[in-house]
């Protein structure tokens, strides 16, 4: 079970790196602050199909204008840091999945 305080960090790969995670991220709309209030409100790991990454959490953003589908990898460079890999605004399943999982709409504070 996924639990954001578990880790120190987050990983990311420098932003001129075009390969780098961040890089990555930030061409799906995805960046450091969108990850950061994900994991910081109501973060809840969703069972997706996964083939490049060990986490898939679901969660709005601070305004709760979006809410978003991270994937995360366990940082090859320490353990307890936790390395996002790609991410989208969540899909309906998404949606549904995290408000079945939470009792609430995601809306709603």
């Amino acid at each position: 079970m996924f639990d954001p305080y578990a880790f120190e960090a987050i990983d990311w790969d420098d932003e001129e790196d075009p390969e780098g995670n961040l890089s990555h991220c930030l061409r799906h709309g995805v960046d450091e602050q969108v990850v950061a209030e994900v994991l910081r409100l109501h973060p809840v790991e969703v069972r997706i199909r996964l083939e490049t990454a060990d986490f898939a959490i679901v969660g709005p953003d601070e305004g709760r204008e979006r809410l978003w589908t991270i994937l995360f990898d366990v940082s090859h460079k320490r353990g307890d840091w936790l390395r996002p890999v790609t991410g989208w605004q969540s899909k309906a399943s998404e949606e549904r999945l995290w408000q079945q999982i939470t009792g609430r709409d995601w809306r709603t504070p």
